[in-house]
Formats: C-alpha cells, structure tokens, sequence
C-alpha cells in the first residue's frame, strides 16, 4: 500500500508539473484572438516610387521631369492666352482657357528637354557632386549655381528652340519626302542590297561595319548632292 500510495503522490506531481508549463508556454485562448498590429501598406505610391529610384534611378527621375516639364509647359500657355487680348464682337477681350489655347509645339519641346536632358543630366550632375563636391553643402550650391547652371541654361534654351523649330517644320518635311519617297527607294533598291550581300558574302563579320559604313559614304554624297541641286 505505502509502495501504491507513493507511485501515485509522484505521478499527480509530475502531472501538476506538466500543466503549469503547459499552462506557461502556452498562451490562452483569448491571448490567441488579439489582433496583430497592422502593417504599414507596402503598395502605395509613395512607397512605389521610392523604390523605382532605387532601382532605376535614372529612368524614374528622367519620366518625372518629362512629365513635370511637359505639365509645367500646359499651365504656362494656358495662363499666356487667358491674358492674351482677344478680338471679338467689336471689342478686345480676355483670352479664353482651352486646349486649343495650348502651344503643344511648346509642351512637346519641354517634355523632350525634360526626359532627354534635365532627369539624366541632374541625376549624374548631384551624384558626383555628392561624391566629389564640397562637404560644405553652402559651397555645393555655389559651386551648382556656378559652375553647371550657366551651361545647363545655354543647353536648355538650344535645345528648346532646336525640338520646336524642327516640330514647326515636321509637316512641310512630311509632305516633301512623301512626294519624293518613290525615286529615293528605287535609288536605294539599286544601290544597297548587293552592297549588303557582298558584304556578308565575302567579309568576316567584324568587318562589316567598316565595308557598310565606306558604302554609306557614298550614299550621302549621292544624296546631298541631289538635294542641294533639287
């Protein structure tokens, strides 16, 4: 009896042990059901354009300033024709805001300037002044202000006068090469596919850049010197 009495003090121990670690590892039901903390979104756009600019730094701020030159360009010429005087009914009145008031010759230019020139340009322009500039963030501005942005402005007003000239003169362009196209691609139908053939035919692939770029010397002579005679 002593020996049964004394298996059985030591078995409900061992069970009373249990449970009270059970009991301490694991949480409670109702510990169970508290609801996690919420997590911040992870798909906003905030968060998506910060890491395009990780990613793809030079793309990302070449789009922006596409767009924000191109927008910036809108509001200017919707602002210049609601100031504009305008002629009506017999008498000068305030310009009207529309698209048609808009200089899209204008906005087109300043979107080109703004993918093509400033995003690359400012991007590698600030990454190696932060790398090679002054420490003095006061000398930087100075050394921006003086040294890039006379450049940078001279590039700018070229290459805005340049995109809209050559956008005025798109249409006349179009429509003198169209009337002229059938001549030309005969010309061409003569001239560059036996150059072509020879040239994989009977040169090593490392040369035929040299061999196409000897017969594009040709090609231009012929056809400069039929436009300045036309």
């Amino acid at each position: 009896w002593n020996i049964i009495s004394k298996t059985y003090r030591m078995s409900m121990t061992d069970q009373t042990e249990k449970d009270d670690k059970e009991q301490t590892l694991c949480p409670s039901d109702e510990y169970h059901h508290i609801p996690p903390p919420p997590s911040p979104p992870d798909d906003d756009i905030l968060t998506k354009y910060n890491n395009l600019l990780d990613t793809r730094p030079v793309l990302t701020k070449s789009v922006t300033t596409a767009v924000v030159s191109g927008l910036g360009a809108m509001i200017g010429s919707f602002l210049a024709a609601k100031k504009t005087p305008m002629y009506s009914g017999g008498r000068y009145g305030r310009g009207g805001m529309s698209l048609l008031s808009v200089k899209w010759i204008d906005v087109f230019a300043w979107t080109l300037f703004g993918g093509l020139v400033n995003g690359p340009v400012t991007h590698y322009w600030f990454e190696w002044l932060a790398k090679n500039g002054p420490k003095s963030q006061l000398k930087s501005m100075l050394v921006d202000q003086v040294f890039q942005t006379p450049a940078f402005l001279l590039t700018m007003f070229v290459f805005i006068d340049t995109a809209k000239a050559a956008m005025r003169e798109l249409p006349p362009s179009l429509k003198r090469n169209i009337s002229t196209l059938g001549p030309k691609l005969l010309d061409n139908w003569r001239f560059w596919p036996i150059v072509v053939l020879c040239t994989f035919r009977y040169l090593k692939k490392k040369h035929w850049p040299l061999s196409l770029n000897f017969a594009s010397l040709a090609w231009t002579v012929y056809l400069s010197k039929g436009q300045q005679s036309s």
